[in-house]
């Protein structure tokens, strides 16, 4: 038997025990939890406590991050989450239009990404799935605006895809 072939065969079996036999509270859920927009739309999957999955285009998936929305009183509202923004990104341009990079500082297998509060809402930025380069760099995009600066930086990739998470995926968040 060929090994794929053999692999199959044994992952189609599946577990021996009944559901609960081994004193646990029964199978693991393979649900996919999912991250829903105040419209309603799937703005992506749950990766980690501050983190989701989303599809920028049909082949670019980075992951966003979330933080809590809070209340007057400064608690965390039950179920309720938004985009975090705090990031940057370099520009080998001087006015940050052209040639975006972005740290390549992301967990293993993952794209990097960072996120940008702009006038228009929040923007994710995903890198491409490359080697850190080193390029002069002549502008930084922060939340505060554009910076003009001249230096030369390592650990970038560059910049494959944005979305505005903020236009597309509407706050308040939403775990399912």
């Amino acid at each position: 038997m060929r090994p794929l072939v053999l692999a199959a065969a044994l992952l189609s079996v599946g577990p021996s025990t009944p559901a609960g036999a081994d004193g646990g509270a029964g199978p693991v859920s393979t649900a996919i939890i999912i991250i829903i927009d105040s419209t309603g739309s799937t703005a992506g999957r749950w990766l980690s406590e501050t983190a989701v999955l989303v599809n920028l285009t049909a082949d670019i998936v980075a992951p966003a991050l979330v933080r809590p929305i809070l209340g007057a009183d400064g608690r965390a509202a039950s179920g309720l989450a938004t985009w975090q923004a705090g990031g940057s990104v370099l520009f080998t341009s001087g006015d940050c239009s052209t040639g975006a990079y972005i740290y390549s500082h992301s967990g293993p297998g993952l794209r990097a990404a960072t996120q940008v509060e702009t006038p228009r809402g929040i923007v994710l930025y995903a890198g491409a799935v490359a080697t850190p380069v080193t390029v002069t760099i002549n502008s930084i995009l922060y939340d505060s605006g554009c910076s003009a600066v001249t230096v030369r930086q390592n650990g970038l990739v560059a910049v494959d895809a944005t979305l505005n998470l903020t236009a597309t995926y509407p706050p308040p968040l939403s775990v399912r």
